[in-house]
């Protein structure tokens, strides 16, 4: 007969602060208990307090057998840890699952969660016809009837399952899979992620190996900064971490090229090489603080109708960044990305189709623009539920000759928030947003918007 046990947070903090941090990082664990833990003599950052606040409240729902032959508490804590593992984890993320069913073993276990995020936005001089704050949306040119707007969605809410065991037949495993209510007319059900990770290898639709959401500000606009760099793709996975200081990574993902459909002399060949990625990292303060380099390699074909030939062009992508605890209430975050033909990994250039570009001074040929992304930002930790993120970013495209006079050239984007814990699962936060969209031929447009957002996580 099934029973109800609380965990309490002192008893589950050793286990799970360590690969708590670790997943902030993506690093992976060496094992559920001996991953680098807080000594009793050094103060907690904000973040591992407010994660032991929220684990006050987690339940744990013991599958069958008697208290007296249920797993030693150790085992059932360091299960548990395991929910706050996240390869690639973001802010936006949602939660750990407020119930969790295990084993009488603690050798399997299964959560099912989620959050209800409810939004609203005002927009005045100028407007973004969107529930996400993406710069390359503004509308351009302003009129009279684009000049402010007001708008309400549910697309931050998101549901998930989660599936871990261990000393299984084939070893230690976990299963994931998330989707969000932002797909059709704002409101249709939509896969965001579905992953399966045996060991070190994780294989299924994750976020790319060549992003650091962690060193991403934290934004309440799901857009986040116009040079975001948080795809998700269909992959294969390798990612260690060597003395909880040292992460290395390497990945095979499916191709999504994304070049021009404007071009009358070349048509597009279907993807044919995966892309590859690889990523290194060194951490320190338990995890909570990275500096990683990442790159990312593409093949991307096309067809010159004039000659009748396939051609191929060269992709790459390489991207620095970082993200240090600047004291125990300050968190700083930096991430600087440049390459060529790597605009469908970037934010706003996601929405267009600027992997390859046309050459205006050769008909039949593409090639692969420059780009250039910049993003900082910081975070505030003012009262102990109360915090504060300020995140300013640039993202720029750098076509050759001379492009269409309504190509995009540069985006940037600034955002102020302030969020309120009510509780371990109940949040609410404001934010200031602007946003400007320069085009090659020198039209430009910009915009401001007033947010909030209600979110509750189960």
């Amino acid at each position: 007969m099934s029973r109800l046990s609380i965990i309490p947070a002192a008893m589950m903090l050793a286990g799970v602060l360590a690969p708590a941090a670790m997943a902030r990082t993506g690093a992976a664990p060496s094992s559920a208990m001996t991953d680098v833990q807080a000594p009793d003599s050094v103060a907690m950052y904000a973040e591992e307090m407010a994660r032991t606040s929220l684990l006050h409240n987690t339940k744990v729902i013991f599958v069958n057998g008697d208290e007296s032959d249920r797993a030693p508490r150790d085992s059932v804590e360091s299960m548990v840890a395991r929910f706050y593992f996240d390869q690639y984890r973001n802010s936006q993320d949602p939660e750990s699952p407020y119930f969790i069913f295990m084993s009488k073993d603690a050798n399997f276990a299964m959560g099912v969660g989620g959050s209800i995020g409810l939004r609203g936005w005002v927009d005045w001089n100028g407007m973004i016809d969107d529930y996400d704050f993406n710069t390359y949306e503004i509308t351009m040119p302003k009129t009279p009837e684009t000049m402010r707007s007001i708008g309400a969605s549910m697309s931050s809410s998101v549901i998930f399952f989660n599936i871990m065991g261990r000393h299984t037949p084939v070893g230690d495993f976990r299963a994931y899979i998330e989707g969000g209510f932002s797909g059709y007319g704002r409101t249709g059900f939509k896969l965001k992620k579905a992953w399966i990770q045996l060991h070190d290898f994780t294989a299924g639709l994750a976020t790319t190996t060549f992003s650091d959401p962690a060193a991403l500000p934290e934004t309440l606009d799901g857009a986040g900064a116009d040079g975001r760099l948080d795809k998700t793709n269909i992959l294969v996975r390798y990612l260690h971490t060597w003395r909880n200081h040292w992460t290395l990574g390497a990945s095979v993902e499916m191709p999504s090229s994304q070049p021009t459909d404007e071009d009358t002399h070349t048509s597009q060949l279907r993807d044919f090489v995966p892309d590859f990625a690889l990523m290194g990292q060194y951490q320190w303060d338990r995890g909570m603080s990275h500096v990683r380099l990442a790159g990312v390699l593409r093949d991307m074909g096309y067809r010159n109708l004039d000659l009748s030939a396939n051609r191929h062009v060269l992709g790459w992508g390489a991207q620095l960044s970082a993200v240090v605890r600047a004291g125990r209430i300050v968190t700083l975050y930096a991430t600087g990305c440049y390459g060529k033909g790597i605009a469908a990994y970037l934010g706003d250039l996601s929405s267009g189709n600027y992997d390859l570009l046309a050459d205006p001074t050769d008909p039949g040929r593409l090639y692969a623009p420059a780009t250039l992304s910049g993003t900082v930002g910081a975070k505030v930790q003012i009262l102990p539920r109360l915090s504060s993120t300020v995140c300013l970013a640039t993202l720029r495209h750098y076509p050759e000759a001379d492009p269409a006079a309504d190509t995009y050239k540069y985006g940037q984007y600034l955002s102020i928030n302030a969020v309120y814990d009510f509780s371990p699962r109940l949040q609410l936060g404001v934010e200031y947003l602007a946003g400007k969209r320069m085009n090659c031929g020198g039209e430009h447009a910009n915009v401001n918007r007033a947010e909030a957002l209600l979110s509750f996580s189960f």
